[in-house]
């Protein structure tokens, strides 16, 4: 893989020794050479290409794992069921190129992770629940979603709203010894009015504990 680089050098005509540095923007370069400018030195700049060994993060290893060890368990046989699509979307490239690609997928997977609540990352295992979940919306062979997007469409799915009322109603049960139908709350009335993605549940059990006084077990 390359990446460019800047090279800037600045010499005084009557101050011994050279000031150099390497940086990796073009604004950081100007930057550094402006310095040197400004301080009276003769400036020279030169722009590099070059080489470095591709590089993967723990964190992108793992991911990467995580969704291969997935796909696998959909496409060939294991306790999940099977997906016809990524089934035949593995014949076609071959297994050799969807470990490849699962590389990438997991680099994706990351980005998305990392826009997901912490109520949401909680309620599953990240490997056999999370990342499949994350996964499972792509469609194979076509190019990633934004992962933006797929956070909304995973927040905004019945399995998340399951969860949410499921830890809403067990933090209410046990902080104010009220249960969802002893506070009166419908499936329908909670999703409208106390549903909140973007609000811990347990921050959510405060916040309706508050507005109807209610008194701590």
């Amino acid at each position: 893989m390359k990446i460019d680089l800047f090279y800037v050098e600045g010499e005084h005509a009557n101050v011994p020794g050279i000031a150099r540095a390497i940086v990796a923007t073009e604004d950081d370069a100007k930057k550094e050479a402006e310095e040197l400018l400004a301080a009276g030195a003769h400036v020279y700049r030169q722009n590099m290409s070059v080489e470095i060994p591709l590089v993967y993060s723990h964190l992108e290893m793992e991911a990467a794992l995580c969704v291969w060890e997935h796909l696998c368990e959909i496409t060939v046989v294991g306790d999940q069921p099977a997906s016809p699509a990524w089934m035949e979307y593995r014949e076609i490239i071959g297994s050799v190129e969807l470990r490849h690609e699962s590389i990438e997928i997991g680099k994706w997977v990351l980005q998305v992770y990392d826009l997901l609540p912490e109520w949401y990352r909680a309620i599953g295992a990240y490997d056999w629940e999370i990342i499949p979940a994350i996964v499972s919306c792509l469609t194979p062979g076509e190019p990633f979603k934004d992962p933006k997007q797929t956070r909304d469409e995973l927040l905004s799915s019945e399995d998340a709203e399951t969860e949410y009322r499921r830890s809403f109603g067990w933090t209410l049960k046990a902080r104010f010894g009220l249960d969802l139908e002893g506070a009166g709350l419908s499936d329908e009335e909670f999703v409208t009015c106390w549903y909140d993605r973007e609000v811990a549940p347990e921050d959510q059990v405060e916040r309706y504990a508050e507005k109807y006084n209610l008194e701590k077990v």
